[in-house]
């Protein structure tokens, strides 16, 4: 029997940097998570990218991922949109780029 999984929408912000956009897919990939939707582009800041990564997961497994997005040396924040909010994710190191 399959268990239905609640999409999930995350924006994520990284360095525009090469193989970010790999070590983030490679995240999911050893997580054995499916993405299920990804929009990567630009922003103002020529040395920022914008992710917005559909996932389906639930509850804890969601966490694990955005726990171990956070530890990514190139990620900047990471935001959940829930119902078209968008919502600051606590972050779970100290940002030192900053």
């Amino acid at each position: 029997m399959k268990t239905s999984r609640r999409q999930h929408t995350l924006e994520v912000l990284v360095e525009n940097e090469p193989g970010v956009l790999a070590r983030v897919a490679g995240l999911f990939s050893r997580r054995a998570f499916n993405i299920e939707t990804l929009n990567v582009g630009p922003t103002e800041d020529s040395t920022i990218s914008k992710m917005v990564i559909g996932v389906g997961v639930e509850g804890h497994s969601l966490e694990q991922v955005i726990a171990q997005l956070d530890k990514l040396i190139n990620v900047i924040s990471i935001k959940e949109i829930v119902s078209g909010k968008i919502e600051e994710v606590n972050d779970t190191q100290p940002d030192y780029q900053n």
